[in-house]
C-alpha cells in the first residue's frame, strides 16, 4: 500500500477562539481531499503517555491535562495566566484529547511506514505541533507532533531520522526537542524552510553558516515575497544534498501549506501546485536514501479553499503514480 491517511475525528474537537484562523474546518477541508482521493484511512490510538515524556516535561503535559478539565470560565482565565501555554493557545475542552490523538496518527504513520505496513503516510490532524518544546506551547501547538514520530522511528530501529519542516513559520518546537531532547547522538537531521523574521525562529544571534545552525540543524529563511523558485534553489542546492550525505531512514515532514500566496498568515508568494513539486523533491530524494519512506504530518495551512488545493497536490506528489482511487467519500466527521 503506497500511501495511507491518519487521522481522528477528536482531533475536530479542539476549539479555539471563534475568531482565529486554526479552527476545525481546516480538517475537514482536507478530509474531503482525501475521501475523493479514495486513499485508505487509519484511525490512530492516542499517543503511549512514555512516548510523550521523551519529548515534553512531565509538568507541562499534566498542565495541559488540567486546563482542558477545568469549567469553560476558569479554564479561560487560567489559560491566560498559565505559565505553560501562550494566550492564544486556546486549551478547550476537548483540547487535551485531540492533542494525544494528534501525536498519536504521527507514532502510528511511522510504525506502519517502518515495518513495511505502508510506504508513505499523510497524518491530517489538528491541533498542529511544530511550535510546541519541551515544557512550553505556543503558535496554536500543543503536544509536537512530529517529534513524537521522531521517537518511534528511532524505537523502531531507525539510525538516522530526518525532519523537514516547510511551513510558513520555523518550527522552533522542534528544533528545541531535537536539540535538547533527542540528539545526542547525532541520529537527527532538522531543517526548517520559513518567512525570514519569523517571530518563532530564535537563531538570531547564534553563528550560521549558509544556514547551519549546527551540525544537525539547517535553516532556510525565505524573504518576504518570494516565489517558488526562491524555495526550489534552496532545496535543490542545501536541503536535497543534506538527504543525500545524512542518509536517514525515514523522512518525516512538518507540512505547512501556508506559504499559499492567499494565506492570512503568510507574505510568501507559492501557488497550490508548487506544493506538488515541492514534495517531488523530498520524494526523490526519499526514494535515494530511504526506501521511499515518508510521513507527512499537517502543520500550518489558514486559507480554507487553498489549503485544499495544496494539500491535493502534496498527496498526488507522495502517492505513486495510479497510487489512488477515483472519487469515494468515506469519512463524514462532524464538527
Amino acid at each position: 500500500m503506497p500511501l495511507k491517511i491518519y487521522t481522528h475525528s477528536d482531533c475536530l474537537q479542539h476549539r479555539l477562539y471563534p475568531f482565529f484562523a486554526e479552527k476545525p474546518e481546516r480538517l475537514l477541508s482536507v478530509q474531503a481531499v482525501f475521501n475523493e482521493m479514495a486513499l485508505p484511512i487509519v484511525t490512530p490510538a492516542p499517543v503511549d503517555p512514555d512516548t510523550l515524556r521523551r519529548i515534553h516535561d512531565e509538568d507541562y503535559i499534566g498542565a495541559i491535562k488540567d486546563l482542558s478539565l477545568k469549567p469553560g470560565p476558569l479554564r479561560i482565565i487560567s489559560g491566560f495566566t498559565n505559565p505553560y501555554v501562550q494566550w492564544y493557545t486556546h486549551v478547550s475542552r476537548g483540547s487535551y484529547r485531540a492533542a494525544l490523538q494528534a501525536a498519536g496518527a504521527a507514532v502510528h504513520a511511522v510504525s506502519d511506514v517502518m515495518n513495511d505496513s505502508c510506504r508513505r503516510a499523510f497524518c491530517a490532524v489538528r491541533p498542529p505541533g511544530h511550535h510546541a518544546g519541551p515544557r512550553h506551547g505556543e503558535g496554536f501547538c500543543l503536544f509536537n507532533n512530529v517529534a513524537a514520530g521522531a521517537v518511534q522511528a528511532l524505537s523502531e530501529g531507525a539510525h538516522k531520522v530526518a525532519i523537514i519542516d516547510f511551513d510558513r513559520h520555523h518550527g522552533n518546537g522542534t528544533q528545541d526537542i531535537v536539540e535538547q531532547r533527542l540528539n545526542s547522538s547525532g541520529q537527527i537531521l532538522f531543517v526548517s524552510s520559513y518567512q525570514q523574521g519569523c517571530k518563532y525562529d530564535h537563531n538570531h544571534d547564534r553563528a550560521v553558516n549558509q544556514g547551519w545552525i549546527s551540525d544537525s540543524v539547517l535553516t532556510i529563511p525565505v524573504p518576504e515575497g518570494s516565489a517558488y523558485d526562491y524555495l526550489d534553489k534552496a532545496y535543490r542546492h542545501q536541503v536535497i544534498p543534506a538527504l543525500h550525505d545524512f542518509k536517514p531512514d525515514i523522512i518525516l515532514l512538518s507540512a505547512g501549506f501556508d506559504m499559499h500566496k492567499s494565506d492570512p498568515l503568510s507574505s510568501i508568494r507559492l501557488e497550490a501546485q508548487d506544493y506538488h513539486s515541492l514534495t517531488s523533491l523530498i520524494a526523490g530524494a526519499a526514494d535515494d536514501v530511504c526506501g521511499g519512506r515518508i510521513v507527512s504530518v499537517m502543520e500550518g495551512g489558514y486559507d480554507l479553499k487553498a489549503l485544499a488545493e495544496c494539500t491535493r497536490f502534496h498527496l498526488q506528489a507522495l502517492a505513486p503514480q495510479g497510487g489512488y482511487g477515483k472519487f469515494r467519500r468515506n469519512f463524514r466527521p462532524s464538527i
